[in-house]
């Protein structure tokens, strides 16, 4: 039989082994428990970048979605743009797909038509000359030209000491049919407009040899950056026109087609970035013209590698003193 001190002793040592075991599986518990706990950390770790990597991903994604929607739009706008020309002339009709055209060259073309004179009003580089000679395409017939004059000789022509005529291109035109286009009228000496003014009010002209009528095909378009009242704050080499021959034309006011722009350079960020150059000068008065004649040559110049500061100096600024510059792009938003 056990003794009294045996079994202290043997229950004793049960409630120790019990401690201990209950000590050892505490500490498993709370190892398995921060096993358990980091693992869950680093999980959640995981799935954070995981989560955040396709975040941007979808982010990027939703980016390159937009610019592609946004160039989108803007094809499907050109693309509304272009159109196949129809003109209809005496004979019947006549059409001709002369490509991408400038957003009021058919309404140039119908009054042009009408053979009466007419006076294209638009900004340097807006594509004056070009409109006029795609007219003559489409009309199919000759395309003369003369820039601004200082003497009546220039249209009429004259005898040298020889005795030949020298002919001029307003001749050929007048006599021989054909679309003439007098650019930059308002530049020209006002004197020597009064011979054309004579022509135009009239079925035939005086020239140095003899009378010659007006041929029955004759068109006749003159181009100007003013309306002929005199130089302004871009334009200050201009002239102003007699009012009589101002009043021998119908006045056509000819925009900038933003559009065709953009079209003809083939660099859209470029092309964006000098149209806002434009309407920021335009908009603090500015007197530096921006024409698109700078997103076509500043296109050329990228496309060939040369650097972009040097481009937007040689083809934007064009020597605009620093602080000038600065207030253009502080209004270029």
């Amino acid at each position: 039989m056990e003794t009294k001190n045996n079994l202290k002793k043997r229950t004793n040592f049960v409630k120790n082994g019990n401690s201990v075991l209950d000590s050892y599986m505490n500490k498993e518990l709370g190892n398995l428990m921060k096993k358990f706990e980091n693992d869950f950390k680093e999980k959640l770790k995981s799935d954070y970048f995981s989560i955040n990597q396709e975040l941007e991903a979808l982010k990027a994604e939703n980016k390159d979605l937009r610019k592609h929607l946004f160039q989108l739009k803007d094809k499907i706008q050109r693309i509304r743009n272009y159109k196949t020309i129809s003109i209809n002339i005496q004979n019947g009709e006549h059409i001709k797909d002369l490509g991408k055209q400038h957003f009021q060259f058919e309404k140039l073309s119908k009054y042009v038509q009408t053979k009466n004179n007419i006076f294209l009003v638009g900004s340097a580089g807006s594509g004056k000359t070009t409109a006029a000679r795609n007219i003559a395409k489409a009309l199919n017939i000759k395309f003369y030209f003369t820039g601004a004059i200082n003497s009546e000789y220039k249209l009429t022509g004259f005898i040298d000491a020889q005795g030949r005529i020298v002919n001029t291109e307003f001749r050929k035109a007048y006599e021989n049919g054909g679309l003439f286009l007098f650019d930059e009228i308002d530049a020209s000496f006002p004197q020597a407009i009064l011979a054309f003014n004579a022509a135009l009010a009239n079925d035939f002209m005086d020239f140095p040899d003899k009378k010659v009528p007006k041929h029955k095909n004759f068109y006749c378009i003159a181009a100007a950056n003013t309306f002929g009242t005199g130089a302004d704050r871009q334009y200050v080499g201009r002239n102003q026109l007699d009012a009589a021959t101002l009043d021998r034309f119908i006045t056509f006011n000819w925009e900038i087609d933003e559009t065709l722009e953009h079209e003809l350079a083939n660099n859209h960020e470029w092309v964006n970035y000098v149209q806002k150059a434009r309407k920021a000068a335009s908009k603090i008065g500015e007197r530096h013209i921006i024409s698109p004649r700078a997103s076509m040559q500043g296109a050329d110049l990228l496309r060939i590698g040369i650097d972009r500061k040097e481009v937007e100096k040689d083809v934007v600024w064009k020597g605009l003193d620093a602080s000038r510059i600065q207030m253009i792009k502080n209004n270029m938003g």
